[in-house]
């Protein structure tokens, strides 16, 4: 019986420093059936070619190659259109500057072969910086404990782009991702199958993720209107809401003041501790406990994240 064939798909905006590296991560997984699309969101710089070069030289390595640019509406509709091209039995996600571990693919299908009731796999993480040192690792298990800390902003996200595979019928099934959701769609689809155990993950750092400094998360304006369009969804988050928002409002605050001491944005951060009391302490406990903690992993496993970081050449 031959192997289950994997859709990669990449979106792809203006990451032209970047692209050459993700590509180079999954031309080296252990796993040879795999096909690659990659769906250009009108990107203004010479990613494009960068793809385009890359894949006359090692496009044979894969089983079918796409290439397809669209007009820009945004990341999730640029996965939504690299999904509806893939043919493959599984689909794995990848941001265009993320990088893959060499045996990501292999161990996540031979996770779902052997595990049949589960229709997503995702995978431990390291945050890349400029500084070793400064490397975060975050661990995704237990699975719903991790995905509840991200909605209510009190944990770290990605547990679903870039770390995750998943049965591509199952995706198809839930329509893919909701293109009104730019920033937290992966959150949104994984809430959805965790709701009936449907999601397992591999205890072991796959993927890594550079932080940049202009970096997409850096918007907040798309990421308030990402939980806006969440919270629409009364039965999947409608017990979260309440404590989600302002758990938002103070994240807000924080990120201000921290990239721009004022004092309008510290009176700001001050009246929301008379207003919440409570939360707003236990809020920055659990920040400055998931920093330290991700922080103590990253300098244990300092050597492992070395892979990562020479094939990102920091």
């Amino acid at each position: 019986m031959p192997n289950p064939v994997v859709s990669v798909v990449i979106p792809l905006f203006n990451k032209e420093d970047y692209i050459g590296a993700t590509l180079h991560s999954i031309y080296n997984q252990t796993y040879n059936e795999i096909e690659l699309i990659v769906i250009d969101d009108s990107s203004t710089d010479s990613s494009l070619t960068i793809v385009q070069n890359y894949l006359k030289e090692f496009g044979d390595r894969f089983k079918r190659v796409v290439i397809r640019s669209r007009e820009n509406t945004g990341q999730s509709g640029a996965r939504d259109d690299g999904i509806a091209e893939s043919l493959g039995d599984y689909l794995a996600l990848i941001d265009a500057d993320d990088l893959w571990h060499a045996d990501k693919i292999r161990l996540q299908v031979e996770f779902l072969e052997r595990n049949k009731s589960i229709d997503l796999v995702l995978c431990n993480y390291f945050m890349l910086f400029k500084s070793p040192i400064a490397t975060k690792a975050i661990r995704l298990k237990p699975v719903e404990k991790k995905l509840r800390s991200w909605l209510l902003t009190t944990g770290y996200g990605g547990a679903l782009e870039s770390t995750g595979m998943m049965r591509s019928s199952t995706l198809m099934a839930l329509g893919g991702f909701d293109r009104e959701i730019q920033m937290c769609s992966g959150l949104d689809l994984a809430f959805k199958l965790n709701i009936n155990g449907k999601i397992g993950c591999i205890d072991r750092y796959l993927c890594a993720y550079r932080v940049l400094q202009e970096g997409w998360h850096s918007n907040k304006q798309d990421l308030l209107s990402s939980y806006l369009r969440l919270f629409t969804n009364v039965t999947l988050y409608g017990s979260y809401e309440k404590v989600a928002k302002i758990n938002l409002s103070i994240h807000f605050a924080m990120w201000n003041l921290r990239n721009n001491s004022t004092f309008k944005n510290f009176l700001t951060l001050t009246l929301k501790a008379f207003r919440h009391p409570i939360l707003l302490p236990k809020y920055i406990l659990k920040t400055i406990h998931r920093v330290i903690i991700a922080q103590l992993r990253g300098l244990i496993r300092r050597k492992e994240a070395s892979v990562f970081r020479i094939l990102a050449g920091l």
